[in-house]
């Protein structure tokens, strides 16, 4: 496996400043590549995706050395969502926020992984060969952890002032390294922005600044493993300010989920197996008009609807979803099929609309979801319902 200093500083802010810390990490680098060619795991994984791997736990460690912030954004906003500090792990009792963690190397083996795998489950975060690699890592890591040079390169991140208005160039800059090029951003930006660009051929960060349509993606498309906007990931990064909540207390009771609730005694889901049984409840039921061509006649060939409505937004219309899910009105629900497709819910965009996704999991009514891959993968999905929806389904996460 063949890492140039190149590669590094790809994911530093300033690739072109070459630092005296520089060749240390690149010395680390290629050696945790001979490591992994020592150990003979995940022997199908190509050379140039283990090589990012790579890049990324170096990028990881320069940051935590460093406290540049990324690594430690991530923790402070899972403590917040999850009373934990990286998903799937649990909490050591030794673990130190912030600092060198095995479960934080873990995270990163498996994030890195699965980015270069297409975000599809295919790397369970407890496989065995990733377990492996991950601490025999984490244990060079620490070796060297005290005598470590701090990385020299995260000086214009560190010195920003995101309340300083004559610093905007510096924010729209670091915006675009954070959301294009840093190891813990890019790897669902680029999967998820620009999966047809290859690296040799992307943007720089200052051409960015004057490309409209990724200027746009930058600042208005949530990314990370998180689904933060980068000027959140920025103020948590810089300012360790987190998210504000947005929600408003409901006004007004949505007049759709007043009439779903009427037409069924009360409650605020329904299930139709085909197209015109919806239709026949839409017409019938709602009183909604049926013109000749039909209500959605878009929806016709499709089958396993579910109608679902919120207080705030009023109803919404799902469709081919209806047998993964336990409910007593459902006798569409099929246990064989929930436990091989549910995991779709959270991992495929556009197929359910979020707010019907996070019903389903709050309320417990897809128990035979699981993530698809590796060992106890029903627990391991419904523990970290929420995680993986925000990181696969990105924009769809935030539809508000």
């Amino acid at each position: 496996m063949e890492i140039t200093l190149d590669d590094l500083k790809r994911r530093l802010p300033d690739p072109d400043d070459f630092k005296a810390t520089d060749e240390y990490y690149l010395t680390l680098a290629k050696y945790i590549g001979k490591l992994w060619e020592s150990m003979d795991v995940f022997p199908e994984i190509g050379e140039e995706m283990r090589k990012n791997v790579v890049v990324n736990l170096v990028s990881y460690y320069q940051d935590v050395i460093a406290d540049a912030g990324l690594w430690r954004a991530f923790v402070m906003m899972c403590r917040k969502l999850y009373r934990r500090p990286v998903p799937f792990y649990g909490e050591p009792e030794d673990y130190i926020d912030y600092e060198l963690n095995l479960v934080d190397v873990q995270f990163i083996v498996w994030y890195s992984l699965e980015s270069q795998l297409g975000f599809n489950g295919l790397v369970s975060p407890f496989d065995p060969d990733l377990l492996r690699f991950a601490r025999q890592v984490y244990k060079l890591f620490d070796f060297l952890y005290e005598d470590a040079p701090e990385p020299e390169n995260f000086k214009q991140l560190m010195e920003l002032d995101i309340d300083d208005r004559e610093q905007v160039r510096d924010i729209f800059r670091m915006s675009g390294w954070l959301f294009w090029k840093s190891y813990f951003l890019r790897p669902v930006s680029k999967h998820a922005y620009e999966p047809e660009v290859v690296e040799d051929e992307e943007l720089t960060v200052d051409e960015t600044l004057t490309d409209e349509r990724r200027l746009r993606t930058t600042f208005e498309q949530p990314t990370g493993p998180l689904a933060l906007l980068v000027d959140e990931w920025l103020r948590l990064i810089v300012g360790n300010r987190l998210p504000k909540e947005k929600r408003q207390p409901v006004q007004k009771e949505h007049k759709y989920y007043k009439a779903l609730k009427r037409a069924t005694g009360g409650k605020e889901i329904a299930f139709f197996a085909t197209y015109g049984e919806l239709e026949d409840f839409l017409d019938e039921r709602l009183g909604w008009e049926r013109p000749e061509e039909g209500i959605f006649p878009q929806m016709r060939e499709f089958t396993g609807f579910v109608v679902f409505a919120t207080p705030e937004k009023g109803m919404l219309i799902a469709h081919g979803i209806a047998p993964y899910i336990k409910h007593p009105d459902n006798p569409l629900y099929d246990a064989e099929k929930s436990a091989a497709e549910a995991h779709r819910l959270l991992m495929e965009p556009a197929l359910c609309p979020v707010d019907l996704v996070k019903y389903l999991f709050e309320n417990g009514l897809v128990p035979d979801a699981a993530y698809p891959s590796g060992r106890d993968s029903n627990k391991l999905l419904h523990d970290n319902w929420d995680f993986i929806a925000r990181m696969y389904l990105r924009n769809f996460y935030r539809a508000d």
